[in-house]
């Protein structure tokens, strides 16, 4: 780099940086850093082309780039993920929140009136982002939001606080152990871990930064499907629904560990917008 940097000219230097290390949204990546170390909407960024930077812009721009570089994704060196139109806070604690999660929440916005004054179970909520959008979506709406890991589950709560809503209960449990037993639920949601042994072995660099409890399912990808199917009952309601996030080519196989309980019937499979099945809508018999 040189000591005098435009907005355009640094964009244009970092996108070939970030693409000849083989990121794969290179501009994209910097024009957010950008924007995120100016406080400005990526918008600024265009309308300011010519814009010289400051010294301490520059170090601070710097300073992510090479986290960037590093493999690092953005959500990670920013602490912040948008997920349905809020900004959640995420750390090395939380899976970061994928776009095609907001199929799970889309889920049961389909399903049910704004007004429904739903109780809904999110199983391994780890930022809270998939309840916590769904009670800001329901207003009328609570909820629990479980976690094995007590540091998810700070991470959880502090997004509760910023969204200013209260009506979830934080639950360290693993799976149903913690939880009462005739609580009963409208919906059970969950993004659980569904990385099979082969799947681990060729992530992505960024993905390798998550906690490996949020990714990996067992040697199919299943084990927690299985955990989760054996005690869904016990927590829903007659009518009750469960919406699960899978990966690709594993929703036969989780509609089936679900209605072999005899417990459930097979709602819908939905796709992601890559085509991909990715929600799994089951519920439960009467």
């Amino acid at each position: 780099m040189t000591d005098t940097w435009t907005i355009g000219s640094l964009l244009q230097w970092t996108e070939k940086f970030f693409a000849g290390k083989g990121i794969d949204t290179p501009r994209l990546d910097a024009e957010i850093l950008l924007a995120f170390v100016l406080g400005k909407e990526r918008i600024y960024l265009y309308a300011h082309y010519d814009e010289p930077l400051m010294a301490a812009e520059l170090a601070a721009y710097k300073e992510k780039i090479k986290l960037r570089a590093e493999r690092c994704s953005v959500a990670h060196i920013l602490g912040v993920k948008p997920f349905m139109g809020h900004d959640f806070i995420v750390s090395g604690d939380v899976l970061i929140p994928r776009p095609e999660t907001e199929l799970l929440v889309e889920t049961v916005i389909a399903a049910a009136p704004q007004d429904a004054p739903l109780h809904v179970l999110d199983m391994g909520t780890g930022s809270g982002a998939v309840i916590l959008s769904v009670l800001a979506y329901f207003t009328h709406a609570a909820g629990t939001g479980v976690d094995i890991s007590p540091a998810a589950l700070a991470v959880a709560r502090q997004n509760g606080e910023n969204l200013g809503i209260d009506r979830v209960t934080w639950c360290e449990s693993d799976v149903y152990e913690n939880l009462t037993v005739g609580e009963h639920y409208d919906w059970i949601l969950s993004n659980p871990p569904y990385l099979t042994a082969d799947d681990m072995n060729h992530l992505e660099p960024e993905v390798r930064r998550d906690p490996q409890t949020a990714l990996f399912g067992g040697d199919d990808g299943l084990d927690i499907y299985r955990r989760i199917a054996a005690g869904a009952a016990l927590y829903l309601k007659t009518g009750g629904k469960c919406a699960l996030e899978v990966g690709a080519g594993q929703a036969p196989d989780v509609a089936d560990i679900f209605t072999n309980t005899g417990e459930f019937g097979l709602a819908a499979v939905r796709r992601d917008y890559g085509g991909i099945e990715r929600v799994v809508l089951l519920e439960k018999k009467g």
